[in-house]
């Protein structure tokens, strides 16, 4: 845990001084653009949550070449934790979105907006996969009967990820694709239920949701995670009462919504159950959509720098742990005292932060700038 907290501060106080010593970061950040702040907080501490959840999966593969297992429920919990935060604000956002243009979205808009999103960034992070498995397995693989599994690898996510012949190329970036899976069927259903989002016609959407419960479809774990974006979609209803927008934002309230992931926490036996983890997390999440910062925390410039370029952090810091990690393994370091690892993992981490800035300046900006039209670029 001491290896967590040290890391987590470490790139905390990296992204403070991207923002305060950077021009274009300190322009970005000093203009709100409209946008509920917290949220954009919210987001750079989800991803720093899988960051650091896979800080300790490099270091089991790196020791026994087991991935998958952290060293305890809690920290079992982050990756999944961040996840299901990042489904949420999809879900708060777009479907906020249909409710404000009363269930009619422009489905060119949207998904040309989503392409413009994803894409330059995707291709960035698959070069990069294909380098770093190429410098360090040879790259035999790199052949034509492999052509259908590399293919996969063009589709912005749209498919899973496979083996391409032995290599499993899902390793080389912690496996986070499998996320983009189901972001983008969200992107495709939500223009033909955007009509559900206005009036008493959500409650038929809530009974459809139901009904699919009750007959035992969402007990599917796939299905489950679909649900997510679900949670996300309730807030932009419950927070059209002002009441309960104030009362959230009161600084005792997010204090409260921090006890239910601790009592998550110390049952471990939930740590791989998808709803009662987004249940627990709720609360949390619609304090902060709210406009609670708890504490200031997540509108301080250095957690919204985070935000900015959590996309990119979210895609990439997993092909530089890779490449540290198999250095390490490669050199035969694969029993590290943990002060050594995760001083190491820490500093990659570092770099994967001063590389984010650079991809969300020089990739994701300008495609965010052109689709939006907007002189912030911080689009969702």
């Amino acid at each position: 845990m001491a290896g967590a907290a040290f890391l987590m501060l470490a790139v905390i106080a990296t992204a403070a001084a991207v923002q305060r010593f950077n021009a274009f970061y300190r322009r970005e950040l000093a203009d709100s653009g409209g946008r509920e702040l917290p949220l954009d907080g919210l987001r750079g501490m989800a991803a720093l949550m899988v960051v650091i959840h896979h800080g300790f999966l490099f270091r089991g593969w790196l020791m026994n070449d087991v991935w998958g297992t952290a060293e305890s429920g809690v920290l079992q919990l982050l990756g999944p934790a961040g996840v299901i935060i990042f489904f949420m604000l999809t879900g708060c956002l777009f479907w906020g979105k249909a409710r404000t243009m009363k269930g009619k979205l422009n489905v060119w808009k949207l998904w040309r907006g989503r392409l413009y999103r994803i894409a330059p960034l995707y291709f960035f992070s698959v070069l990069a996969v294909l380098l770093v498995a190429v410098l360090q397995t040879g790259g035999q693989w790199l052949s034509p009967e492999n052509w259908k599994p590399l293919l996969r690898l063009a589709v912005l996510g749209a498919v899973k990820w496979r083996f391409i012949g032995d290599l499993d190329i899902g390793s080389y970036n912690a496996h986070v694709v499998w996320t983009l899976w189901y972001e983008w069927r969200f992107y495709f259903i939500l223009p033909f239920i955007a009509w559900f989002a206005v009036g008493r016609r959500i409650v038929m959407l809530a009974l459809a949701l139901y009904l699919m419960g009750f007959t035992g479809i969402l007990y599917n774990p796939e299905a489950q995670l679909g649900l997510v974006f679900g949670f996300g979609m309730v807030c932009p209803l419950l927070l059209e009462n002002q009441k309960l927008r104030v009362r959230l934002q009161h600084p005792v309230t997010g204090l409260a919504t921090l006890v239910l992931p601790v009592i998550l926490c110390a049952w471990n036996h939930w740590s791989r159950s998808t709803l009662p983890l987004a249940g627990a997390l709720f609360p949390l999440f619609l304090a902060a959509a709210a406009g609670n910062s708890f504490f200031g925390f997540l509108t301080h410039p250095a957690v919204r720098c985070l935000g900015a370029i959590s996309f990119s952090v979210y895609l990439l810091h997993g092909v530089v742990f890779h490449l540290v990690a198999g250095t390490l393994k490669a050199a035969g370091l694969t029993a590290l005292p943990q002060s050594e690892y995760w001083l190491i993992i820490t500093l990659a981490a570092l770099a994967t932060i001063g590389l984010c800035a650079a991809t969300y300046r020089w990739i994701e900006f300008p495609f965010l700038s052109s689709s939006h039209k907007v002189k912030t670029g911080k689009a969702v």
